[in-house]
């Protein structure tokens, strides 16, 4: 039995610039056309930005954000960029809580960074559609 697996959109954006909005709206598209519901569209849009501009505030000068979005069933966002400090998001940040209230999985994970000195932070999350 073959199965496939979900296809990935992949967006790469400056850490500190002005197109950090367009992971938001990439969410908003891909959930609407997996005909999540409004409610949900919604919170996946606010966890993208919450989590985008977390990672951005810990990115270092030059590193760029990296959003990956999967959709089988399921909307799975991994936000991840590079940074000397080791420390992704966590229950002990506003932002995390917020996470938590608008997804129905979330994680954080630090990883040495691909061929640089440093940390690769990754957040990862999930949303159902119709979520109860």
């Amino acid at each position: 039995m073959l199965t496939v697996a979900s296809p990935v959109v992949e967006l790469r954006l400056a850490a500190h610039g002005e197109l950090l909005s367009l992971a938001k709206l990439v969410a908003q598209d891909l959930a609407v056309s997996a005909a999540f519901g409004a409610d949900e569209v919604e919170d996946l849009r606010l966890a993208v930005d919450e989590a985008v501009a977390a990672q951005a505030r810990r990115a270092d000068d030059g590193a760029v954000v990296e959003c990956a979005f999967r959709c089988a069933g399921r909307m799975t966002v991994t936000v991840a960029t590079t940074s000397s400090w080791a420390f992704p998001p966590g229950p002990d940040e506003v932002g995390w809580h917020i996470l938590r209230a608008l997804t129905d999985s979330l994680d954080a994970w630090t990883e040495p960074a691909p061929g640089a000195d440093g940390w690769r932070l990754c957040v990862e999350f999930a949303k159902d559609p119709y979520a109860r």
